[in-house]
């Protein structure tokens, strides 16, 4: 481990001015795992009485910790911490917050926006799981101005799949299906762990999620979305694209009928509010699952007609298939106004196109399911 790991005093001491149980020895291990331990507060006197047992840990002032973070950015910084001030350090300097739920202070919006951690023991796990995560189960470059990821396979059925991964996956998908939150903070640390340490993301200018088949919001995607637009310290939060019609669920089309993009076409305008705000802009756009990429595809070339600069687009999960269509790049021209629902489309070419798949990337699942189970 080489992080940065900073502790308010809130995360420390509780009410009565003593140590939380299990975190002395957990900032121990993560000294000992090579990680530099800070120690924030308003004022330094507040650390007087327990200094002697953290004698490696530096000491610095609030008011002066975004200068530290700024100073040092080719490290990984994470903020351990449930104050607002807290999450507002750590949007504004792209870091990621995690939220000790042993803390006697548990302020709204860390609350809402950090990953709750429910013991000091459990983020040791954590922070090793956020220094190590560094693959993605699929990863395809459409061409040089888009790249896909997917987090996690979403295959269920075959050989080679162990108990736990099974359950993870399965959990992740009542999660997005579903709506069941008793895998979402499971599935907002693998998500946050993937961007985090990737420079792709951090010059991230709009998150933005792909619209449901219908016209309300996949509110898991959503969360997401917020969580990593607040981590990266970005402002706009309303919706870049907008269902303005149900359109037909993929699942109940033929492959052939739902391969094309005119069904999400005729039924997703960009919203106006951003009529001003693409060109030249880095979009990132987060989907719960990737077949044949139709979805994607119809935002790219939306975006495209916008002149942005590039896009990048993440998946939750993606389903393998033994063979036939993996990823159908579809180029368009696109006329008219895409901010309205009148626009056309003239597809010009197209081609099915392929990735890579990276299985050692479905090991992390196992350490995911050992954090859920603790």
């Amino acid at each position: 481990m080489s992080n940065v790991i900073i502790f308010p005093t809130a995360t420390l001491l509780n009410n009565q001015r003593r140590l939380y149980e299990g975190i002395k020895d957990t900032i121990h291990k993560l000294r000992k795992g090579g990680n530099t331990i800070v120690f924030m507060s308003h004022d330094k006197s507040n650390f007087t009485e327990i200094i002697n047992e953290f004698d490696f840990a530096k000491l610095a002032f609030r008011r002066d910790v975004r200068e530290v973070i700024k100073a040092d950015e080719n490290r990984t910084f994470i903020i351990v911490g449930s104050s607002d001030d807290d999450l507002f350090i750590a949007s504004s300097r792209k870091v990621i917050l995690l939220n000790p739920l042993w803390s006697d202070v548990q302020e709204e919006k860390a609350v809402k926006y950090g990953l709750g951690v429910k013991s000091p023991e459990l983020l040791f796990k954590i922070i090793q799981i956020i220094e190590n995560q560094s693959t993605w189960f699929y990863s395809l470059e459409v061409d040089n101005k888009t790249k896909v990821y997917s987090l996690t396979s979403a295959n269920t059925m075959g050989a080679g799949y162990s108990q736990s991964e099974l359950e993870i996956v399965e959990g992740f998908r009542r999660v997005l299906k579903e709506g069941d939150k008793k895998y979402f903070n499971v599935l907002q640390l693998h998500f946050l762990a993937s961007i985090i340490n990737n420079q792709e993301f951090k010059e991230v200018d709009i998150w933005a999620i792909m619209p449901s088949s219908d016209i309300e919001l996949n509110d898991a995607c959503w969360e997401l979305k917020e969580r990593a637009r607040l981590v990266m310290g970005k402002q706009k939060k309303e919706p870049l694209f907008i269902r303005h019609t149900t359109t037909t669920k993929s699942r109940t089309m033929t492959e052939k009928d739902r391969l094309y993009c005119g069904r999400h076409f005729e039924t997703i305008n960009i919203n106006p509010q951003y009529s001003k705000s693409l060109k030249n802009k880095t979009i990132c756009v987060i989907d719960d699952y990737l077949t044949n990429g139709t979805s994607f595809e119809t935002l790219r070339n939306l975006l495209y007609s916008l002149g942005v600069k590039k896009i990048i687009f993440v998946s939750l999960g993606r389903f393998k298939k033994k063979n036939g269509i993996e990823y159908y790049k579809q180029d368009y021209r696109i006329t008219g106004d895409v901010f309205g629902n009148s626009y056309k489309y003239d597809l010009l070419a197209e081609k099915n196109i392929s990735g890579r798949y990276n299985l050692e990337a479905r090991t992390e699942i196992k350490e995911l399911h050992d954090i859920l189970h603790k």
